[in-house]
């Protein structure tokens, strides 16, 4: 297909050798060689003023793209009329586009990146701290063998602390990056709640709460198995540290045709006022936080549920607290 200063150039070129045709008996009037000489002319005349034409439009052209690659708006030079040039417009402003976009999501990967190293550098002083602490009071003179063995495993729980610390937060990053790929599969969900509940037993136990398991025979969901345990180890383990002793936690499934459904029942009186909107904000502590939260659990296993196009939602109850965890089937 000829561009559309193409067709011109074609037909003008035409009209004056018609109207030189039409008018021959005047141009040969002045003599064949001048006559032939003016057509000339103004063929090539009209010619040059396309190509001038088309060359300005390549210019034009080339200041976009050197506005686009200092900065500045990729404007919408599509072309809708045929034609190499109009054709080459709809490429650079398909290119540009693009390439604005790889920018601007390079640059959010980047401030990502950044965010993440603070809040892991700033995650970590605490127990850097402790462990400096620690090693003073061991190389202090006259410290007795009990107290170093003291300070030992104190020392110890610091370093399993920043190492839970670092894992958390990495698994974090990585969720809300997308970069998890996720594995879902049919499988019983009853021993999906076993293995839930017995990495919490002692847990439960310690804080003298009860931990019980609500699943219907023959129960089947779909999820990642090892990310979905670690969503919902976190939800119990939040439920179980906000209940008193005496209290109860309820780990339970219910299939529908649309979605599974994971929840966790406790019975800690429920979420404070002014409390709710922050539940899932990272590193965010409640006022009853227990000593040692980071406010990581939450947000991780809200990230875990969305990864895997699911939700986590929160609400109070009679007498406490329930988060439900919903996947697709």
């Amino acid at each position: 297909m000829y561009s559309r200063e193409v067709w011109i150039l074609f037909c003008g070129m035409s009209a004056l050798t018609l109207a030189a045709a039409l008018g021959g008996g005047l141009l040969w009037g002045i003599g064949p060689a001048l006559a032939l000489a003016l057509l000339g002319v103004l063929l090539s005349c009209v010619a040059l003023a396309f190509t001038l034409r088309r060359y300005q439009k390549i210019a034009d052209l080339s200041r976009y793209l050197a506005g686009v690659y200092a900065g500045g708006e990729a404007a919408d030079i599509r072309d809708q009329r045929p034609g190499e040039l109009g054709a080459l417009k709809d490429d650079l402003y398909k290119i540009t586009v693009l390439l604005r976009r790889q920018a601007a999501d390079l640059a959010r990967q980047k401030e990502f990146l950044a965010r993440t190293l603070e809040d892991i550098a700033h995650q970590l002083k605490t127990p850097l701290a402790a462990i400096g602490l620690e090693t003073e009071v061991w190389q202090s003179p006259g410290v007795s063998a009990e107290e170093k063995a003291s300070c030992a495993a104190r020392a110890a729980a610091q370093v399993e602390r920043m190492n839970w610390l670092v894992q958390a937060l990495l698994k974090l990053s990585r969720l809300e990056a997308a970069a998890v790929p996720f594995e879902p599969k049919f499988l019983p969900a009853a021993p999906l709640l076993d293995q839930v509940a017995a990495s919490l037993g002692s847990l439960a136990q310690q804080r003298e709460v009860t931990l019980s398991i609500d699943c219907p025979d023959g129960g089947v969901c779909r999820c990642d198995p090892g990310w979905t345990a670690e969503a919902l180890a976190n939800l119990v383990k939040n439920a179980v540290e906000h209940t008193p002793a005496g209290g109860g936690v309820t780990l339970s499934f219910r299939s529908t045709v649309l979605f599974d459904e994971f929840a966790v029942r406790d019975t800690g009186g429920g979420i404070p006022d002014g409390a709710m909107g922050h539940l899932f904000e990272r590193f965010w502590r409640g006022p009853d936080s227990p000593p040692g939260s980071v406010g990581i659990g939450l947000p991780l296993a809200r990230a875990i549920a969305e990864g895997q196009g699911g939700s986590l939602t929160a609400e109070n109850i009679p007498g406490g607290a329930r988060f439900t965890l919903r996947l697709p089937r």
